[in-house]
């Protein structure tokens, strides 16, 4: 059986190496996004550290759902045989989100450096931003698999029942976290704690997934 043509610009090796620089560049610039102690904070670097905890607590969630989604999508793209016109497009809200990920993760952690005035209504934006955007991010990440089981795009051997697993986690991982990015207005002290859940949302899709079959 001859293998079917693509269509110039859909071969889905050269989506999934530019998507792999995005990230890659995403990931290298939250760590440049990181404060540094300069001069007097030598002197003091425990407190700097301490000072600054809210910074390095937003790059670590944000290297880890990074981390996830990238390997999510790699997973994905082993599994397919090209690429559809609204797959390509939807990948421009996701490496659009992607992309702005260090710039929000910066605004989360310096509006929640213990050494600054807290201002409610600025925590409460930049955490529902950075909230929004990982949001966003996983949705459009769900999105991608969903639209590969619907359009048949993946490869015959591929692993149909992890491809709906995965669609149906990022999904739900995606809506938790935009209730929390809507939480972080009247409850943003609380919104850090919610994110710890999320492995239990994952688990917890996961279990209802294995108890339909």
């Amino acid at each position: 059986m001859a293998t079917p043509q693509v269509r110039p610009g859909l071969t889905h090796e050269r989506v999934g190496v530019f998507t792999d620089a995005i990230f890659a560049i995403a990931i290298t610039l939250l760590a440049l996004e990181l404060p540094r102690p300069e001069g007097e904070d030598f002197q003091r670097l425990g407190a700097f550290f301490g000072d600054h905890f809210g910074s390095f607590m937003a790059f670590a969630i944000a290297f880890l759902m990074l981390w996830f989604a990238w390997r999510a999508h790699h997973t994905l793209f082993d599994q397919i045989e090209r690429v559809s016109q609204s797959m390509l497009l939807l990948h421009i809200p996701l490496l659009f989100f992607v992309a702005v990920l260090p710039y929000t993760t910066s605004l989360f952690g310096e509006t929640n450096a213990s050494h600054l005035p807290a201002d409610a209504d600025g925590r409460a934006l930049a955490t529902g931003l950075f909230a929004g955007n990982e949001a966003i991010l996983l949705l459009a990440q769900g999105a991608l698999f969903t639209m590969v089981l619907a359009q048949r795009l993946h490869l015959p051997d591929a692993d149909l029942r992890r491809l709906r697993g995965n669609a149906r986690i990022y999904m739900a991982i995606g809506v938790y976290w935009l209730l929390t990015a809507a939480a972080s207005a009247w409850a943003v002290a609380a919104v850090p704690f919610l994110w710890l859940a999320t492995p239990l949302v994952a688990a917890g899709t996961l279990r209802v997934l294995r108890m339909r079959r």
